[in-house]
């Protein structure tokens, strides 16, 4: 347990803090500069160009989506909020990369159109918005978190000649000239951090010596009641009890409900939220997240029986099927927003509620592709109706036919050193296997 007379001081604090980082980072153990990994992100992205323009003139779509351009820059405002950056110094340097990601679609399709008759001939695009749009947001929001660790290479006053160098080979897209591969090194250059105040809420919580943590204990395999004990067990409480232990403090379990999860969280009823939080756009708004720790996405569940009729959101989204939701979270905000013509019924009871489709009260319900894989082990009468394999998001492969594309992390106020500090944990528990291990416990044989 870290002492109340310890935390009084807080450049003594924040080395704590730094000593955790540099046991359990793994970034700082590596020989390459993270200026080089910023770089090498950067340069991956660009490289995604060719695959956009490739869907683009096979399907002969336009280049701009001023609509999208405005999506991308608002989740680089969060991110860079989230990353303690200046707002305006990273959309600056996001607004380059985009200019240029469609001055090297252009010059890929005109490359195209000149070579009507060659290689462009048999031209084979992959889905954009289900292949290439995930892996260039994740690299976008991988760029954003990598830029404050570069930023004291890039701010080097003698090292503008060697960071030029390194940009001039970083960018291999044939498209990008040396000049403005400079003017990414300007903006980027240009990038500041924000000035942050004293980490209050992490020292709150390491001087009360509690965690207090949020959870719906509704949700297999994360957060759930267990039988016969009547005690809450799950991935995340697993999770949970290990970060308290970490810290030092005691872990406090606090009960919430979808429906009032955000408003709880406001309320300042617990520090942390983990029970398969699913993170989204809305909610980052006034909260931040951890990195994620599983990846997934949407997907149908009904009887067996049934599967074959509702193996499509057109033949879910019929008049005479009846499609059961939970209120509150992700699951109905896409049911609302999908489904036009089907009946929905919504169930409260986020336990019993599969019990509803095998009982023949409810045809179909759409969730979190891993809640399926549990589900089904359960319960041999429900089947997924969009997939052939079995589901594994924790190796990052998605052999089902999802829906939506989407990540589960851990709720968290908007403390970066509190962040900070959750990061680190999960980066360790990622890279020790005992990830894995948890969710192999809660999700095999269930």
């Amino acid at each position: 347990m870290v002492s109340q007379a310890y935390l009084s001081r807080p450049y003594r604090k924040q080395l704590v803090l730094l000593a955790f980082y540099f046991a359990f980072s793994p970034s700082l153990l590596a020989s390459e500069s993270e200026l080089a990994r910023l770089l090498d992100l950067v340069n991956e992205r660009l490289q995604l160009m060719k695959d956009i323009a490739a869907y683009k003139f096979v399907n002969n779509v336009d280049i701009e989506n001023t609509q999208r351009e405005e999506i991308v820059l608002k989740r680089v405002l969060v991110g860079a909020q989230e990353n303690q950056l200046n707002p305006e110094s990273v959309e600056a340097f996001f607004r380059l990369q985009i200019q240029l990601a469609k001055e090297v679609q252009k010059a890929w399709i005109k490359h195209w159109e000149v070579n009507r008759g060659g290689a462009s001939a048999n031209l084979v695009a992959a889905d954009l918005n289900a292949e290439i749009r995930p892996k260039l947001i994740s690299l976008g929001d991988q760029i954003i978190h990598q830029i404050p660790r570069a930023l004291p290479e890039l701010h080097g006053t003698e090292r503008f000649a060697s960071n030029l160098q390194e940009i001039n080979q970083a960018i291999t897209n044939p498209y990008v000239s040396n000049s403005r591969k400079q003017q990414l090194l300007d903006t980027l250059m240009k990038i500041r951090a924000e000035d942050q105040p004293e980490p209050s809420l992490l020292a709150t919580i390491l001087a009360r010596g509690v965690l207090r943590v949020g959870t719906t204990g509704d949700y297999k395999p994360f957060s759930f009641i267990a039988s016969p004990t009547g005690k809450l067990t799950g991935v995340d409480i697993d999770l949970a009890e290990d970060l308290a232990a970490v810290m030092g403090v005691k872990l406090e379990l606090v009960k919430t409900s979808w429906p009032m999860l955000m408003s709880d969280f406001a309320a300042d009823q617990f520090d942390i939220g983990m029970s398969g939080i699913t993170r989204t756009q809305e909610r980052r708004q006034s909260a931040f997240f951890s990195e994620p720790y599983l990846v997934g996405g949407k997907t149908p569940i009904a009887r067996c029986e049934a599967k074959d009729q509702l193996d499509s959101l057109v033949k879910i989204d019929r008049i005479e099927i009846r499609v059961i939701v939970n209120p509150g979270g992700t699951n109905e905000k896409y049911v609302r927003k999908h489904i036009k013509n089907a009946q929905i019924i919504l169930y409260p009871d986020n336990i019993t509620i599969f019990e509803q489709i095998i009982n023949k009260r409810a045809d179909v319900m759409m969730t979190d592709a891993i809640e399926v894989e549990v589900q089904e082990a359960i319960h041999p009468e429900l089947c997924g109706t969009m997939f052939e394999k079995r589901f594994d998001d924790r190796s990052g492969n998605v052999p089902r036919e999802l829906l939506t594309h989407a990540v589960k992390a851990f709720l968290l106020p908007q403390d970066s050193y509190l962040k900070e500090y959750v990061d680190v944990w999960l980066s360790k528990v990622k890279q020790s296997g005992q990830l894995e291990r948890t969710l192999a416990r809660y999700t095999m044989g269930q």
